[in-house]
């Protein structure tokens, strides 16, 4: 678990929502999932009185495996496993692989695309880019 500073309020109509350290979250118990065996944190936001889980808004949110298996299915499809073979290698069906493979990559767009907006750039470096113009140029 990280540092309950770490955390925010996720509910957007709260006055703290996306503010880390804010001083508003406190534990609110913990709860164990049914199928992972996994304890797990909740937290309580002071102003707005919502109760989360430690792992909401994040790809471990609902899961019936573990966060140990999860990290397992990305860091192989990351190393450039397929799907079949990831499944082969942690002994899981190939559509639950396909589907945390799917979640992670939505989860990482999700993220992004909120993280990474009005970027204002003064500089761009386009090495690879330039290499393959380069290339194709001289070919013609």
């Amino acid at each position: 678990m990280l540092a309950i500073t770490d955390y925010f309020c996720p509910h957007e109509e709260c006055k703290c929502y996306g503010i880390r350290g804010a001083g508003n979250l406190v534990k609110a118990g913990t709860y164990t999932c049914k199928v992972s065996k996994e304890r797990k944190q909740m937290l309580k936001c002071s102003v707005c009185g919502m109760r989360f889980s430690e792992t909401q808004s994040t790809i471990f949110a609902g899961s019936h495996y573990s966060s140990q298996t999860i990290n397992s299915i990305i860091v192989c499809t990351a190393e450039g496993n397929g799907v079949r073979a990831t499944a082969r290698i942690l002994n899981l069906s190939k559509d639950r692989v396909n589907y945390i493979v799917l979640r992670a990559g939505m989860h990482a767009e999700m993220m992004l695309s909120n993280l990474l907006h009005s970027l204002h750039l003064n500089e761009c470096q386009m090495d690879e880019l330039w290499s393959f113009v380069n290339k194709k140029k001289r070919s013609t």
